[in-house]
């Protein structure tokens, strides 16, 4: 039986995104392995054996130093055909870890889910990021990129033959599906929201490459001129009670609804008007595809991810980091102009479908067979 390790910084991240794939592996009769740290309580019915390492949020060198050891041992003892690392940490470490593997065949798949040097990014991020992976892109077999210009960068400026693109790791279009007003009404009624709430999404963790703090801050002026506005936060993070101190000294706490962890934003995506987004940095941006899929308008910054799947002016609106005014006045415009913002949810709805995770599924199996000997 052909065993595959897979590598990631936690649970979490592996449930929410890589589920299907680890069932596709284990259905062409691979034995699946997951080496991730423990952050949540979810259960993995297609993986044989979990490891359970610690992957520091801050660089600890004596903890990484550990983790590598252990995640060493595993492989060295795990007689891997392949070892899929995802998340940078993890995949660094791994493949620090795998290189006495890949002289025994082990194969490398990495997944970057949006590199930390971008065209923009500051100098430090080229200095310390891109010299990292350049350095082990030599012992990388495969790496997959979500987005046109990582594929560049990584062809272009990395050691490792073989580079891949694919469409993101997908969206369920059987949950993220649009509704009809009278089941998103009800949708909205169960949720505690009014028919006339005009509701804005933003989903993510609370941290500083998120920020949040512009949007809070430019809600003043929002709720000034929209008096039926609601902002959804549906993410934690250890940015979370800041953020809630900030929206409460500027007066917008009525306005925002700080949701927490939820395991329905195919519901809260439907009831929504417009998705946002006001991250600094996005290797795609999937919860704003998700939202798409719902048929929903998206207004975001400017972005190499959100570039992939919004058309300015034609699936929803993009404005340049720190615009405030245009951010604003994007919002203001969909507000007042109930038919632009029908044409463009439903031309979302048309571009989001090429995102859907059986295609992505697709592809990253053409990628698995030429890794995997069955």
């Amino acid at each position: 039986m052909t065993k595959v390790l897979y590598v990631a910084t936690s649970d979490t991240h592996l449930a929410t995104f890589h589920k299907p794939y680890i069932r596709w592996l284990k259905e062409q009769g691979s034995q699946v392995d997951i080496a991730v740290e423990q952050r949540g309580s979810y259960t993995f019915d297609d993986v044989t054996r979990t490891f359970n390492l610690a992957f520091p949020r801050s660089i600890s060198l004596r903890q990484l130093f550990k983790t590598y050891k252990n995640l060493k041992e595993i492989i060295d003892n795990g007689n891997y055909a392949l070892i899929h690392c995802h998340t940078p940490i993890p995949s660094v470490l791994a493949r620090l870890a795998s290189i006495s593997a890949r002289k025994r065949g082990t194969k490398v798949l990495y997944t970057a889910h949006g590199f930390h040097f971008f065209r923009g990014s500051p100098l430090r991020n080229w200095l310390m990021y891109y010299s990292v992976e350049l350095a082990l892109s030599r012992y990388t077999d495969g790496i997959v990129t979500i987005n046109r210009e990582d594929y560049e960068h990584a062809t272009q400026k990395l050691l490792c033959k073989n580079v891949f693109h694919i469409k993101g790791i997908g969206v369920d279009s059987k949950r993220f599906r649009p509704h009809d007003l009278s089941i998103r009404n009800d949708l909205r009624a169960k949720l505690g929201y009014k028919q006339d709430d005009f509701i804005l999404l933003y989903i993510a963790e609370f941290i500083p490459r998120k920020n949040h703090e512009f949007i809070i801050r430019s809600l003043p002026q929002l709720q000034a001129r929209i008096p039926n506005l609601k902002v959804l936060f549906a993410g934690t993070g250890v940015l979370l009670n800041q953020m809630r101190q900030l929206a409460n000294a500027l007066g917008v706490d009525g306005t925002i609804d700080f949701l927490g962890f939820r395991d329905d934003v195919h519901h809260l995506a439907v009831i929504t008007d417009i998705g946002i987004s006001s991250s600094k940095q996005e290797g795609l941006g999937l919860g704003l595809v998700e939202q798409m899929m719902c048929k929903i308008p998206v207004i975001a910054s400017y972005d190499r991810g959100h570039k992939e799947f919004i058309d300015d002016g034609i699936t929803g609106f993009m404005f340049v980091h720190g615009d405030t005014d245009t951010f604003i006045e994007r919002i203001i415009h969909l507000y007042n102009d109930t038919d632009l913002l029908e044409s463009m949810a439903q031309n979302a709805y048309k571009k989001a479908q090429s995102f859907d995770i059986e295609l992505s599924l697709q592809s990253m199996a053409d990628i698995y067979m030429q890794y995997l000997d069955h």
